[in-house]
């Protein structure tokens, strides 16, 4: 089931995370990085993966300008270069998300992010800004050695941010991999907009976007669309507002973004109809807020054909598939989606559900045992464990260890604690103090044996076309309810919508 987000360490970076605050009252946590197996780092043949001579992290570049609003145009500018330098198809980039996860809990020492993120090489900078010009020193570092490769300064007027993006993606492939081909040079010095306030917004963008908690999520939207207005046919800009759109419904309800998000990957497709993100972002609304599973089906696959290591279309197609209960086929799409970016932390979260939502408890409970061990003060895996415990029915033999919400504690059998705080969230909801899913009010009832509220709350969930219950026919958690002629009408309400 969906959860959200990308990089770790920030408050409510995943849809699940912003669910467990909801259900909790434990501060903010930090997640550790992962290997595909759900172990912590050095992954298994992380020495393979690092003595690959193509294989590059670009940091997110570090502000040193006065102006502190400049810090998302220097992370955001690292996203870029990783995106240009993806344009080489010698090199091997590790996907941003990825970098920001291990660098929010690792030294800036290169020997040391190198192992964390299996890389050889390392692209760190720092951003200077004055006098209308953009100056950006760079280094190219062979990690292990901790040996400057290549370094070089750029400076271009501010009014050409992406002059500054090409020369560092250019000067940074030519070192490792020696001379470019004329097509690979050309590649990297196209232009995806010809204004170069468009692509400053864009960049900000993107660099919000990677936060992924609710203000800068909206953030993201400001500049998405700020791109947009100044360059309409910017093709990627209008492929990341649909991107975050899908994902704000965290915040907002669904029938508020969903259809925004659809026009958005509309027009990018209308501009690039090869654009990975934009299918792939399509697919996702046809998927989450159509409850059109055949139709999204072709469009993640068309993504996947543009770039297989995308690892969000991986992950929608492993959601789509497990929707249908073509489980055998959903499995090896999230350790697809997993491999495509191993430190992605909804990557991790969504292979816990999935394989929940598969029946293969014993996998998904030891995913998110590993996660717990380094993690023992997370709600979001605390809420992951009690989705599976009570989908499994396995409460009675293996309560959790340390409920912190209604549906664990349920599951705990601390039926009486789980009513108050149940009841408690229901009044907050009532009164519009508490923004809420009401497929996850229906899942905390029907863990708590309430069967009555559930289909209440379940019916409310479909009139408000709630993401999770695309997974309504085929989630286990809702066993108890399948014998109800209740549940059977709701069943035949989730049509896709306008049918």
């Amino acid at each position: 089931m969906r959860t959200g987000g990308r990089a770790a360490g920030r408050k409510g970076g995943t849809k699940l995370a912003m669910l467990a605050l909801l259900f909790t009252a434990l501060p903010p946590y930090r997640l550790t990085a992962q290997c595909p197996d759900g172990a912590p780092p050095p992954c298994r043949g992380a020495r393979a993966i690092a003595a690959a001579a193509s294989r590059v992290a670009v940091l997110p570049f570090e502000n040193r300008a006065r102006d502190t609003s400049l810090t998302l145009l220097a992370e955001g500018l690292a996203d870029q270069i990783t995106t240009n330098l993806g344009q080489v198809s010698r090199l091997e980039l590790v996907p941003p998300a990825s970098v920001r996860f291990v660098l929010v809990r690792t030294p800036r020492e290169p020997a040391r992010l190198g192992r964390a993120l299996g890389s050889r090489w390392l692209v760190d900078g720092q951003l200077l800004s004055s006098a209308g010009h953009v100056r950006v020193s760079v280094q190219l570092i062979e990690a292990a050695s901790q040996r400057v490769r290549w370094t070089g300064a750029f400076q271009r007027p501010a009014e050409d941010l992406f002059a500054v993006i090409s020369a560092v993606a250019d000067s940074v492939a030519t070192a490792i991999i020696g001379t470019l081909a004329p097509a690979e040079r050309e590649r990297l010095a196209r232009r995806p907009t010809t204004s170069n306030a468009s692509m400053v917004a864009y960049t900000r963008g993107l660099a919000a976007f990677h936060r992924m908690d609710g203000l800068n999520a909206r953030d993201a939207i400001v500049s998405f669309e700020s791109a947009t207005a100044t360059d309409s046919m910017f093709a990627q800009a209008w492929a990341g507002l649909a991107e975050a759109l899908i994902w704000l419904d965290s915040y907002v309800p669904a029938r508020q973004v969903y259809p925004r998000a659809r026009v958005a990957a509309e027009r990018a497709l209308a501009i690039d109809p090869m654009s990975p993100a934009a299918l792939s972002a399509l697919g996702a609304v046809t998927m989450y807020y159509d409850w059109d599973l055949p139709r999204a089906e072709p469009l993640v696959r068309r993504a996947l054909r543009q770039d297989s290591t995308y690892a969000r279309a991986w992950l929608y197609l492993a959601e789509l598939l497990a929707a249908q209960g073509r489980f055998d086929d959903a499995v090896p799409a999230y350790h697809a989606a997993l491999a495509a970016d191993t430190l992605d932390e909804p990557v991790a979260l969504e292979a816990a559900n999935g394989l929940q939502l598969a029946r293969r408890t014993d996998e998904s409970l030891a995913l998110i045992a590993r996660w717990r061990a380094r993690l023992p003060r997370s709600d979001v895996w605390a809420f992951a464990e009690a989705l599976t415990l009570v989908g499994a029915h396995h409460c009675a033999a293996s309560p959790p260890a340390a409920p912190i919400g209604p549906l664990s504690l349920a599951c705990a059998g601390q039926a009486a604690a789980a009513r108050a705080l149940a009841d408690s969230m229901v009044a907050q909801i009532e009164r519009g103090d508490l923004y809420y899913y009401p497929a996850w009010m229906a899942m905390t009832f029907v863990g708590m044996g309430d069967h009555d509220a559930a289909l209440r709350w379940l019916a409310r969930g479909i009139e408000a076309r709630t993401y999770i219950l695309v997974f309504l026919r085929v989630d286990p958690i809702w066993d108890p309810l399948r014998g109800d002629p209740r549940f059977t009408e709701l069943l035949q309400r989730m049509r896709p919508e306008g049918r």
